[in-house]
């Protein structure tokens, strides 16, 4: 459980760096109209080398690496976009459709655990299938506080099931894994939500469906 908590604290850790690089990044294109006209005094003075070092600086600069637009919860995109690169990498066709402010009431630390895990598993099943891909739905339930997530994956063959109807680990040192599923349930637990997976044998994808009551923040 100790480890468990390490990495959680490591990825919430991560994603924060990443929701700090996007603010520099906006920092930067609130600048550029000084830049430009730095980049034109340089010119007026027919200083060619320094305006072709300016120029690569901003260019070379980490701040105006792209980034994608997923969704409108800041910590949730980093995420997704870190994920959606994976895919690309992979060649996992790589779908969402997450509707704006439904995850709002839900901790940034909670997010990172819930969707981290949810994807290493999802890219994991799908890795090295022809026309594979991973789609991502969350919507609010009409008239409810709860919130539908749902994950369908590819997937090569069916899981062998636990108890709870959880997929087991096919790893050959089980001990040593299976956390992402505790870690998922954990999240599922403290929202008094509901977690139920299960495989279609006649698509080959994987199913998640998770249900979560949203909580008042403080």
């Amino acid at each position: 459980m100790q480890l468990l908590h390490q990495k959680e604290a490591d990825l919430v850790e991560y994603y924060e760096m990443l929701l700090s690089q996007t603010e520099n990044q906006n920092i930067l294109i609130h600048d550029i109209k000084k830049h430009l006209q730095s980049i034109s005094l340089l010119n007026e003075k027919n200083k060619s080398d320094k305006i072709s070092a300016y120029i690569h600086q901003l260019l070379d600069s980490s701040d105006l690496q792209e980034t994608s637009r997923i969704c409108d919860n800041e910590m949730l995109n980093a995420i997704l976009c870190r994920y959606q690169r994976q895919c690309m990498e992979k060649h996992i066709n790589f779908v969402t459709d997450i509707r704006s402010g439904v995850l709002q009431n839900i901790y940034p630390h909670d997010l990172t655990s819930l969707f981290c895990n949810l994807l290493d598993n999802a890219i994991e099943a799908a890795e090295n299938i022809p026309d594979s891909y991973i789609e991502i739905t969350v919507h609010k339930k009409e008239n409810s506080p709860f919130i539908i997530i749902i994950v369908i994956n590819s997937c090569r063959s069916t899981p062998v099931y636990d108890q709870d109807g959880l997929p087991v680990s096919h790893k050959i040192s089980k001990e040593k894994h299976g956390f992402g599923i505790k870690s998922i349930k954990k999240v599922v637990k403290q929202y008094h939500g509901n977690l139920q997976m299960y495989y279609d044998t006649d698509s080959g994808t994987f199913h998640t469906i998770i249900t979560l009551k949203q909580k008042q923040l403080k």
